[in-house]
C-alpha cells in the first residue's frame, strides 16, 4: 500500500468489527495518527488537518460505519461502543498499536474512552470538542438534536448547489470555504434520480445521537492514564464545553484548553489552529 502524497491520500479498505472501512492513509513519517471524525461527516474533511499532522507522523483516517464510503451495518447497531470497538480493531488490524489520535466531536469521545481502557492501543489524544455529558446535562436537548436531524435535507442538485445553499446557514458559515468544499464533495454521493445525496442519511446520523447518553465516556476520559488535551470552543453551547471546568478539576492525565472565537466545529473554522496544538501536544514527552 503506498502513502498518499501531495494533498490526496491513498484510499484503502479495512474489515474491521464486522464493518468494511474506507480508509485513507495521508503519508507522513513516524509514529501513526489517526484523526476520526464527528458524527454525520467524512474523514476526507479534516485535510488540512491532515496535512499539517504529517510532520509528526503517519497519519490515517476512516469513515465510521454508516459514514461515507463505510459499510453500514447488518443489525442496524450504532451504538457508541460499537464505533469505539471499530477504532480499537482498526488499530489492531493495520497494527498501530500505540497510536495518536485526534478527534472531533463524536470521534474525539471514541479515542479519549480508548485510550482509558486500552491505553496499550492509543498513547495520546486529541479530543476536539468531545462529546460527554454528566448529570447536569438535561436529556431534553439530545431529543431535540434526533428531531432537527430528521428533517435534514439529503438531496441537492449538485456539491456546487449544496456549497451555495450550506454557506450561508449556520453551523457551516463559520467554517473555511475549502472544508465546506470538501463536505460537498466527499460527503454526498450521485443520486439515483439526479443530483447527489448524502452518503450519511438523516437517520443514520440521528440514530447515533439517539444512543449518545448510552455511553459512558466521560469516566473513561477523565482516568485515562494516556495524556490528553481536551479543546473546546469558546463559543460553543456543547455540553461539554459547559461542564469543561470540571473536566479540567477531574482530568487525571492531560488538560483542557480554550479556542476563542469558535464553536463546536472548531476544526472547520480554525483547522491551522487545531493542527498547531496538537503538533505542539505530540511532540511532548
Amino acid at each position: 500500500m503506498e502513502s498518499g502524497r501531495g494533498g490526496e491520500p491513498k484510499s484503502f479498505f479495512v474489515d474491521a468489527n464486522g464493518i468494511r472501512l474506507s480508509c485513507q492513509d495521508w503519508g507522513g513519517e513516524g509514529l501513526p495518527i489517526i484523526i476520526l471524525h464527528a458524527t454525520g461527516f467524512v474523514a476526507r474533511l479534516y485535510r488540512p488537518i491532515a496535512l499539517a499532522l504529517r510532520s509528526a507522523g503517519h497519519v490515517y483516517s476512516y469513515d465510521q460505519r454508516g459514514h461515507g464510503d463505510s459499510s453500514r451495518p447488518a443489525d442496524g447497531d450504532y451504538s457508541w461502543a460499537r464505533t469505539a470497538g471499530d477504532l480499537s480493531a482498526f488499530i489492531v488490524a493495520m497494527k498501530l498499536e500505540g497510536a495518536r489520535g485526534l478527534g472531533h466531536s463524536a470521534g474525539a469521545t471514541a479515542i479519549g474512552a480508548l485510550a482509558g481502557a486500552h491505553p496499550e492501543l492509543i498513547s495520546r489524544g486529541v479530543l476536539a470538542e468531545p462529546v460527554v455529558f454528566d448529570g447536569e446535562v438535561p436529556e431534553p436537548e439530545q431529543k431535540s438534536l434526533y428531531e432537527r436531524t430528521l428533517k435534514r435535507k439529503r438531496w441537492f442538485e449538485s456539491a456546487d448547489a449544496m456549497v451555495r445553499s450550506l454557506g450561508h446557514k449556520p453551523p457551516f458559515d463559520t467554517w473555511r470555504r475549502g472544508m465546506l468544499r470538501d463536505y460537498c464533495e466527499y460527503g454526498t454521493r450521485p443520486a439515483p434520480d439526479g443530483g447527489v445525496e448524502l452518503k450519511c442519511p438523516p437517520e443514520i446520523e440521528a440514530e447515533f445521537y439517539a444512543r449518545s447518553r448510552q455511553f459512558a465516556g466521560l469516566p473513561l476520559i477523565l482516568k485515562s492514564r494516556s495524556p490528553l488535551l481536551l479543546m473546546f470552543g469558546e463559543k460553543s453551547g456543547s455540553a461539554g464545553n459547559r461542564i469543561s471546568d470540571k473536566i479540567a478539576a477531574q482530568l487525571e492525565n492531560g488538560r483542557v484548553v480554550k479556542v476563542p472565537d469558535t464553536g463546536h466545529f472548531l476544526p472547520m473554522e480554525q483547522p491551522e489552529e487545531v493542527a498547531r496544538m496538537a503538533l505542539e501536544f505530540f511532540s511532548e514527552k
